[in-house]
């Protein structure tokens, strides 16, 4: 449809949103799941609820404007979700499991924050401050709950590293080592921010490291036959929007499209990312575990 007004363009945005909660309301229950983090599935729990509400805060801007609420497939929220249930079955320890479930989160609430901020811009042009003002009420609530996911995150990292520590410490005394094996999990691989200062933090290869090196990146994705990629409509014209790293048999490989490495590491830089990636599962398995975090969750 032909898009020639302020309004066409926002109600093209609200019905895009609109299925976008929806996929949600369906995707939140497996996140709450899968989370074995007792804080973490609480957050999930409340974001639901939430997200409840904000389907029914669109309807009711819909009827601003003397409009029946419409959706159109969000084809954006539909990759991350499809993303987020491809580490259903990867196999990572449990501090491991939940931040890569946060990780799919985040990205989901900072593409959330993007529409609605948005969505609201463009009520305000228009001269409705109603609906812009509860367009700004979810915007709040977005972030919000960015902030508090970044804290959880921040805590589980913190006690993987120190579960780390002691594993090996247990492994030279000859004590037994437990693992999670595979854990059921809905997250996504990278979560979009900023970078960490290039340099490769792990205690044994089967503790999470982080890392800005662009070789020690590319090499760990190459023996994986990995390829960069992004995610389809997320960018622009001069921009390649989310980045990822594809990985052969990915479920949702069409929502991706490839890139070359010098576009994925622009982007890397220009966003300030660091990942965060695991060389083999506690089991010995090469593993595929990897997540684009910023400098400050990491710290």
């Amino acid at each position: 449809m032909a898009i020639d007004s302020i309004q066409g363009l926002l109600f093209e945005e609200l019905k895009d949103l609109y299925d976008a909660e929806k996929q949600l309301v369906r995707a939140l229950p497996k996140f709450e799941k899968a989370a074995s983090d007792e804080e973490l599935g609480n957050a999930f729990r409340d974001h639901l609820n939430q997200t409840k509400g904000q389907v029914e805060r669109l309807e009711q801007i819909f009827g601003l404007f003397g409009q029946k609420p419409k959706s159109k497939l969000c084809k954006g929220m539909q990759g991350l979700v499809e993303e987020g249930m491809e580490i259903l079955n990867e196999e990572a320890a449990e501090p491991l499991a939940d931040s890569a479930i946060i990780g799919a989160a985040q990205k989901v609430e900072h593409y959330e924050i993007a529409g609605y901020g948005t969505a609201r811009t463009l009520a305000q042009s228009l001269g409705n401050k109603e609906a812009a003002q509860l367009l700004q009420e979810t915007l709040d609530e977005e972030a919000q709950t960015d902030k508090r996911l970044t804290q959880i995150a921040k805590r589980l990292i913190k006690g993987s590293n120190g579960k780390a520590a002691n594993a090996e410490n247990g492994a030279e005394r000859g004590a037994p080592q437990q693992s999670r094996g595979k854990k059921s999990a809905v997250a996504g691989r990278n979560g979009e921010t900023k970078r960490n200062s290039g340099r490769t933090k792990g205690r044994s290869d089967h503790s999470s490291k982080v890392t800005t090196d662009h070789e020690e990146i590319r090499r760990w994705a190459e023996e994986r036959k990995a390829h960069p990629a992004c995610v389809k409509g997320t960018g622009g014209k001069k921009d390649t929007g989310m980045i990822r790293l594809d990985f052969p048999g990915y479920t949702g490989g069409q929502s991706l499209q490839p890139i070359s490495w010098e576009e994925f590491f622009r982007k890397f830089d220009e966003s300030n990312l660091a990942l965060v990636y695991q060389e083999h599962t506690a089991e010995g398995q090469k593993s595929n575990f990897n997540k684009l975090v910023s400098r400050e969750q990491n710290d």
